[in-house]
């Protein structure tokens, strides 16, 4: 299966690029509604290839046990956010042969209970919201989010739906790709998942910082202003291009006609008439 999942995981991000690159040209051109659109159809994608990820991490070879992936993905309420949870559990467990009875933190030394926190909170934290919105514009909540029984408006969620940016969607992607590297290494080796884990946090701990200080509208206005120059050269290039042409049409009625030796047919002709 696990062949299959990376076929998977090729053709959704296949899709993501074509998507990223219309959504390019819409921020481009100022379309705001086509912007808008395909936001939110990345934001779908990005969400799905999260769900696609972690299955990849789970038939890794030399991973996990048919029996361990069985426990995460038939579980009665597995949800994405919980078969990413439970991969890393599984994975501490069998890495470190602890007791899956126990709480696993307790059962870590000091350094990799620190990283076990870590990964946690990046899944609690930064996978989780990801989910909520997919699953908001799953059910066709594009403009208004509802709270989860329906009843209400979340304003909350209806805020961050419309937040949404390429930026933003790129950023958190790039912290699933950290997170899913770090939980692959440990699932597959110990050792190496102790040798790059810090290099790995590294950066996802950049990538959330980026997430929070880069600035959308400064993005937008260098990719409009962008579009806009490139216009004018070509606008500039069509004009000039159109004037050469002019000018070589002239010239060479000028010739035919005035330039060329009395032996021409055409001069003669023309002194004729004169």
């Amino acid at each position: 299966m696990y062949a299959e999942h990376c076929k998977n995981l090729l053709e959704v991000e296949n899709g993501i690029d074509r998507i990223e690159l219309d959504l390019r040209r819409f921020i481009s051109m100022n379309d705001i509604k086509n912007e808008y659109t395909y936001t939110k159809i990345l934001s779908q994608l990005i969400t799905c290839w999260a769900e696609v990820r972690i299955m990849k991490v789970l038939h890794e070879l030399n991973a996990f046990t048919q029996i361990e992936i069985d426990s995460i993905l038939q579980k009665r309420s597995a949800t994405l956010q919980s078969k990413w949870e439970d991969s890393v559990k599984s994975a501490f467990t069998k890495a470190y042969t602890l007791n899956s009875t126990l709480p696993i933190g307790q059962q870590l030394n000091v350094v990799n209970q620190s990283r076990y926190i870590q990964i946690m909170d990046l899944i609690a934290n930064d996978l989780s919201l990801s989910i909520t919105l997919r699953n908001r514009i799953a059910h066709g909540q594009w403009r208004t989010a509802l709270t989860s029984n329906l009843k209400s408006v979340s304003s909350t969620l209806t805020q961050q739906i419309i937040d949404e940016n390429i930026v933003s969607l790129q950023l958190k992607k790039k912290i699933m790709i950290g997170l899913a590297l770090i939980i692959n290494d440990l699932a597959v080796s110990p050792a190496t998942f102790e040798r790059d884990f810090d290099k790995h946090y590294r950066l996802v701990a950049e990538n959330k910082v980026n997430l929070h200080n880069r600035n959308y509208s400064d993005y937008r206005n260098k990719m409009i202003l962008k579009y806009q120059r490139g216009l004018e050269k070509r606008r500039a290039l069509e004009t000039s291009q159109t004037i050469r042409l002019k000018n070589n049409w002239f010239t060479r009625i000028f010739k035919r006609f005035i330039i060329l030796p009395a032996t021409n047919t055409r001069y003669k002709q023309f002194g004729d008439m004169a």
